[in-house]
């Protein structure tokens, strides 16, 4: 057990530099333990919505969801309308070929601890629109996809991630119960725990809108593979959630036994310190095991986990793609996680940035245009986001990410170009505006 306690402060300042550099355009922190709950946010909204997150607000969870997919399932088995063993292709069509190793079948128990041996993405998944990669992959898609697979180790025998295989997860409920993916999870998770926010059919007028860099970008929609990556939730719901794995709320027997078999440890995964149970992660670096699910989508950043030795449950939401792993591992058990320092806030004065604007040729039919907004250095790429540049140096900037940097040429007096160095690569470009 960890003798140490997070520091609120710090988790405060560290969100604070996210959002300043424009890593993040808001961000939510929750925590629950045996005092109570408490929230932290950072950043606004949007740029024309100046209100920070709320608790209530909906974030798009990503692979969050898998964890609510698998308690549903064993909400099913607890039932005894599934068993764990039951393969695959008991419930899906006999026209359809599905994947298996020799005489091993696919088993749903496979399908819930990533060990199905099916990729993360399916093969045939091409989207009519990239920015909505899953809206038009209908359970006819599903069906194509598992029927092309050949698996090419047993099921059951090594660990890979595969949205693709909670999303068969998700669309086999749904013909177990003759019910949506949304419905399953309203009946088996969201209702007995008094989830009044999860849901996989969001509320517009509580759904934030998700960003990439400085743009708002679309929500995505679901069909055939809704177990993987549906479902929305708030900062509320998601600590609730958390508590009721820690068995901190009242709840039924059964909804009690449910929740228990998730947190069972299935194998060991090539991440140090860490196995996967059947929907939860579990790591454990020193004495306190913590479980935990990160999720991503295009405009969405979530974590959510819990330390039941210390009995605290955290949940991390962003509607920015930039994952916060680091805050909530950090604040399950800071003694083994500690944060990182905060970035520095890239604040120059407006005076020195406004010799660095303007457009500038870096290729026959290719600029890049540099400005300046509030005190701070953007670069962009006709036709892609906005991203902004940081101070690493006299004239010398590079983006969050620390892959690409650019430093400014002085003639003179005056800005005449510049420099990119992508990884090796060096751009030269001439200042033409």
């Amino acid at each position: 057990m960890s003798a140490e306690k997070y520091d609120a402060s710090r988790v405060q300042e560290y969100i604070d530099a996210l959002v300043d550099r424009d890593l993040n355009q808001s961000i939510i922190v929750g925590v629950i333990d045996l005092s109570g709950q408490n929230y932290l946010t950072a950043g606004q909204i949007s740029k024309d919505d100046p209100r920070p997150p709320k608790p209530d607000d909906q974030f798009e969870i990503g692979s969050v969801s898998n964890v609510f997919t698998a308690t549903a399932t064993s909400a099913l088995v607890v039932d005894r309308q599934l068993t764990w063993s039951q393969p695959v292709n008991a419930f899906i069509p006999d026209y359809v070929n599905t994947p298996h190793f020799g005489h091993l079948p696919l088993l749903l128990m496979h399908l819930a601890t990533h060990t199905s041996g099916l990729p993360h993405n399916p093969p045939n998944l091409q989207p009519a629109n990239p920015l909505d990669p899953f809206a038009d992959f209908s359970h006819h898609h599903v069906y194509m996809g598992i029927t092309v697979i050949g698996l090419t180790i047993p099921p059951g025998q090594e660990y890979q991630f595969s949205m693709f295989g909670y999303g068969l997860l998700g669309h086999v409920l749904t013909l177990r119960t003759n019910k949506t993916y949304g419905e399953v999870i309203d009946t088996y998770v969201s209702r007995p725990l008094a989830l009044k926010d999860t849901t996989a059919s969001p509320d517009p007028e509580k759904m934030i809108p998700g960003h990439n860099g400085r743009q708002v970008v679309p929500n995505w929609h679901w069909d055939g593979l809704a177990g993987g990556g549906a479902i929305c939730s708030s900062a509320r719901d998601l600590l609730r959630f958390v508590a009721a794995n820690m068995q901190m709320i009242k709840l039924d027997t059964d909804d009690i036994r449910a929740i228990k078999t998730t947190q069972n440890v299935y194998m060991k995964t090539s991440m140090p310190n860490t196995s996967v149970c059947y929907g939860w992660h579990l790591t454990q670096k020193g004495l306190a095991p913590i479980y935990w699910q990160n999720g991503k989508t295009a405009g969405y950043s979530a974590y959510v986990g819990f330390n039941p030795s210390t009995r605290t449950g955290c949940v991390v939401l962003s509607n920015s793609g930039q994952g916060l792993d680091d805050v909530g591992f950090y604040i399950l058990d800071p003694e083994q996680y500690p944060l990182p320092k905060p970035p520095p806030s890239g604040i120059r004065p407006v005076k020195q940035l406004r010799n660095y604007v303007g457009v500038y040729r870096v290729g026959p039919d290719a600029d890049i245009i540099i400005t300046n907004d509030g005190g701070k250095l953007y670069a962009q790429i006709p036709g892609q986001p906005s991203y902004r540049v940081y101070p690493v140096g006299p004239n010398d900037f590079a983006y969050a990410t620390g892959d690409v940097r650019i430093s400014f040429n002085e003639n003179r007096g005056r800005v005449d170009s510049l420099t990119m160095m992508i990884g090796l690569k060096k751009i030269n470009g001439k200042r033409v505006q």
